[in-house]
């Protein structure tokens, strides 16, 4: 098998959330943060032919990219990738050696408030807060709007940016994420909140599923 681009880029997104990673039998293939505040279940255009773990996933990708859209395949324990140039043995780990999610689904116990969030929208606060050291984005229910933050939640005299992305007719409420943590990759994302909990963004397509937790009051 070959990778496609769209199971590349899955895999460098589950790189830059977790070093290492447990590919399942399939296509359905997930990862968790070491602090287990991002989870993520992603679709694969590609089916996986056996469970294969790999202990440093960005060594494993930058193998297959520098190679020449290399021929995959999956043994016991063992990958072999070929370009028809260069064939490399690249020797699996122990599934105990990778911090790895829980089988069963997170599930939103009590949704807060639920929107659509524009790549656009999410891509541009993110950068602005990256680039301006903010460390948190909040999801703001107040008056009647449902706005989208970025500050420094422990510094009420720091920057921030606020922009209104819907109409909100419940309960005032906060919750806020550490910027760090958002680390989907780019997509239109339908988003379900739990205050107090965690967030749920699915993307469009439906094949990207991310869990993030909220920060604590």
């Amino acid at each position: 098998m070959k990778f496609s681009e769209n199971t590349l880029a899955v895999l460098k997104n589950f790189a830059s959330i977790n070093s290492g990673v447990v590919l399942k039998a399939g296509k359905t293939q997930k990862t968790i943060s070491p602090e287990k505040s991002i989870l993520v279940e992603a679709t694969l255009e590609d089916n996986i032919p056996t469970e294969f773990g790999i202990y440093d996933l960005n060594q494993f990708l930058g193998i297959v990219t520098t190679l020449k859209n290399p021929e995959l395949t999956f043994g016991k324990d063992v990958v072999t990738l070929d370009d028809g140039e260069l064939a490399v043995t690249y020797r699996g780990c122990s599934a105990n050696l990778v911090i790895t999610p829980p089988d069963k689904e997170l599930v939103l116990k009590d949704i807060t408030t639920k929107f659509s969030l524009a790549n656009a929208t999410s891509q541009k606060l993110i950068r602005i807060a990256t680039l301006s050291s903010l460390p948190n984005v909040s999801v703001v229910g107040k008056d009647g709007d449902l706005l989208l933050k970025i500050h420094e939640k422990a510094n009420d005299t720091s920057n921030d940016g606020v922009t209104k992305i819907g109409d909100y007719a419940g309960k005032d409420f906060v919750a806020t994420f550490k910027t760090d943590n958002l680390k989907f990759l780019p997509d239109d994302y339908n988003v379900e909140i739990q205050a107090g909990a965690f967030a749920k963004f699915v993307n469009v397509s439906g094949n990207l599923k991310y869990f993030i937790a909220l920060e604590s009051k």
